[in-house]
């Protein structure tokens, strides 16, 4: 694709971005409309979105490779925030706070409208495998370190397992990862549903990412903001740098891994630090910053790859 047309569809797509800011800032829509917004993506168009691209392409068997990387990287986010924050004088709220926001990246909500609108279907596709393993540190990992940062309650095993079982997008992978593998194919009045729910996930994801942008910061936030910003994209940045040196970024699965090891931090920190009673503010801000770090990373490869 020329790069002016890629140039193009950022620049929309960052428009919509600022939109969902302007409604917030204006109030003009309601202040829980970010929390109802973000569950309509999350359960109604991000999946029907899944559905509708796993039905009509065939995985290829190296894309399941994908997965292991995400789960690989995110692991190796946190290990290594785990043993730079524990030596940083933070109040142990902002510590847990971080941990749990460097976990997993933003791909449903962030990533996915980007990736179909300059790849197509296909990149949907394989960022969606990515996604995979990347909702098993999102809502496996993260989870768990918010409740072992947590000081309301000892940390539940079993309620850390039943979050991932019956996280419903997670499911939605599994299930058309099950139906591509078995060639089941959607009745077609089924699937002409299912397309109408996803004709505006892009739109909605992007409003919402809007919606939520915080640029209140401060001195503490900042110093805390600065160590989580090295944390969870140095990995991702040497990954990059790695790719460009020994692949060919002209192939698509080359360009979706160094996408998604760039991706900014997912809307559910904001969640888990409000239900743990860690520092949600802080887990705001780190959410914005780290997506303005990914609209220009992110860009960078789409527009030089």
């Amino acid at each position: 694709m020329e790069h002016f047309i890629i140039v193009e569809k950022i620049l929309l797509n960052i428009g919509i971005i600022l939109l969902g800011y302007l409604f917030k800032r204006l109030k003009i829509i309601p202040d829980n409309a970010g929390d109802v917004l973000s569950k309509i993506v999350l359960y109604i168009t991000l999946p029907a979105t899944i559905l509708i691209v796993f039905s009509e392409h065939t995985i290829n068997l190296h894309l399941l490779i994908l997965p292991i990387i995400s789960i690989l990287l995110g692991l190796l986010t946190f290990l290594l925030g785990y043993f730079i924050v524990k030596k940083v004088k933070l109040d142990d709220k902002d510590k847990w706070t971080l941990l749990v926001s460097i976990c997993g990246y933003n791909i449903g909500l962030f990533a996915l409208p980007f990736i179909q609108q300059v790849y197509g279907s296909k990149g949907v596709m394989t960022i969606s495998m990515f996604d995979i393993g990347n909702s098993f540190i999102v809502f496996g990992l993260a989870y768990a370190v918010a409740f072992l940062g947590s000081d309301k309650e000892n940390f539940n095993l079993k309620e850390v397992i039943r979050k991932i079982i019956f996280f419903f997008p997670l499911d939605i992978y599994l299930l058309s990862l099950l139906m591509n593998f078995l060639n089941i194919k959607l009745g077609e009045i089924v699937k002409d549903f299912i397309y109408q729910l996803s004709i505006s996930n892009s739109f909605l994801a992007l409003f919402t990412i809007g919606y939520f942008l915080d640029f209140n910061l401060n001195k503490d936030e900042l110093k805390a903001l600065g160590i989580g910003m090295f944390v969870k994209f140095l990995p991702g940045i040497i990954l990059f740098l790695l790719l460009a040196f020994l692949f060919d970024t002209s192939q698509l699965i080359v360009k979706i891994i160094a996408i998604g090891s760039i991706l900014p931090t997912p809307m559910v920190a904001v969640l888990y630090s409000n239900e743990r009673g860690l520092n949600p503010k802080l887990a705001s801000v780190f959410i914005t910053m780290s997506i303005v770090i990914g609209v220009i990373l992110m860009s960078i490869v789409m527009l030089k790859w």
